[in-house]
């Protein structure tokens, strides 16, 4: 009897009109109720459309499911890194000076994994669109789903380890390479080769990761920037250290 009700309640929700909001460049912004089966597209076209300012590259479609299990493994991988933090803090020193290391990482380390609590998963669902995308892939909706679409942005973002971290005037020639100079150029300290993306879409590229549809052979630093790219150059820490190898999962984690 109690498997037959989860059974009769999934299939109610399934069957339940879908609670839409649509923000942002479009026609008629606002709530909406939509039949089930319902997709993205749906929820453009009863919002009336894009507006002639929309910048479908830069998207954000969020949804409560995903949100709630973001959180989740979130919170895993969170309670993972403390632990091993701890494990690689609990080796002997042999003198006051390795002490006083270990005891400045220790601090770091704690304060790291508290900024990194402090962060919080939106649900966004990366949409994979393309630069120059006019529609939006025709996703089926889920009930309490939100879309935002952003008017055209007008500048690239570079922060990290330059001299002049901010936003700079897009153009449409320069390179990543061409925004992190007029940034002041990597410091001293930069990692130059963990250099990342963050696009306007969602999607985070890197010279770690293999050709994908917007380059193919060439470094990440030679491609064209587009509207709404964040560029983020991160601190090289020595790699002997434990704090080093946690580099690439703080990274992840904090993307």
């Amino acid at each position: 009897y109690r498997v037959l009700n989860v059974i009769d309640a999934a299939l109610s929700s399934y069957r339940q009109n879908r609670r839409v909001r649509v923000e942002g460049e479009v026609a008629r912004p606002g709530d909406y109720l939509l039949p089930p089966n319902s997709t993205i597209t749906d929820a453009l076209q009863v919002a009336g459309g894009f507006t002639d300012k929309a910048y479908v590259f830069g998207t954000e479609f969020l949804r409560e499911s995903v949100r709630s299990s973001q959180q989740e493994n979130y919170d895993r991988a969170l309670r993972d890194l403390e632990t091993e933090f701890a494990r690689a803090g609990a080796q002997r020193t042999n003198t006051a000076e390795e002490a006083t290391a270990l005891q400045a990482r220790a601090t770091g380390t704690s304060r790291l994994i508290d900024r990194l609590r402090e962060q919080r998963p939106t649900g966004r669902i990366v949409l994979q669109t393309r630069p120059d995308a006019k529609e939006l892939p025709p996703l089926l909706l889920e009930d309490g789903d939100r879309l935002y679409i952003p008017s055209r942005t007008t500048t690239v973002g570079v922060f990290g380890s330059v001299f002049n971290s901010g936003s700079y005037l897009y153009t449409g020639t320069r390179t990543v390479t061409d925004y992190m100079r007029i940034a002041g150029g990597p410091t001293r300290g930069a990692d130059q080769e963990s250099v990342f993306v963050v696009r306007a879409n969602g999607e985070v590229v890197s010279n770690l990761q293999g050709s994908t549809w917007w380059r193919a052979s060439t470094t990440l630093q030679s491609i064209v920037a587009e509207p709404g790219d964040t560029i983020f150059v991160p601190e090289s820490i020595n790699k002997t250290t434990f704090v080093q190898d946690a580099k690439d999962w703080t990274q992840i984690l904090y993307q």
